[in-house]
């Protein structure tokens, strides 16, 4: 089996979508993105960059939720090493109550 890579023409459906046409001989296979290969039956207009970007980069995001002396506070993290050092030094004053980590995915 050998392996062509075509570049589109301005008049195919994909152009500017994709990158190359892979075909065995004459026959296409599926097509070649910057992000990885996309099967031809996948390959709609639409569904071309649905496919492409289906592996989402997250990032994670934690907020700190407390109490300090009755009041609700709340404080935000993106390094969970920032996270366990200001929990440990809250832990320590009296007057820091209901300590709370909540950790949300963020879109990178």
């Amino acid at each position: 089996m050998q392996l062509t890579y075509q570049k589109l023409g301005q008049d195919h459906p994909m152009f500017g979508k994709v990158e190359f046409l892979v075909a065995d001989g004459m026959k296409p296979i599926c097509y070649k993105t910057k992000d990885g290969y996309i099967p031809l039956e996948a390959a709609s207009p639409g569904a071309a960059l649905i496919a492409a970007k289906a592996e989402v980069v997250t990032k994670p995001l934690y907020i700190l939720s407390f109490k300090v002396n009755g009041e609700a506070e709340e404080m935000s993290f993106t390094s969970k090493k920032t996270l366990d050092r200001t929990l440990e030094l809250y832990g320590q004053k009296a007057f820091i109550t209901d300590l709370k980590t909540t950790t949300y995915k963020t879109v990178v």
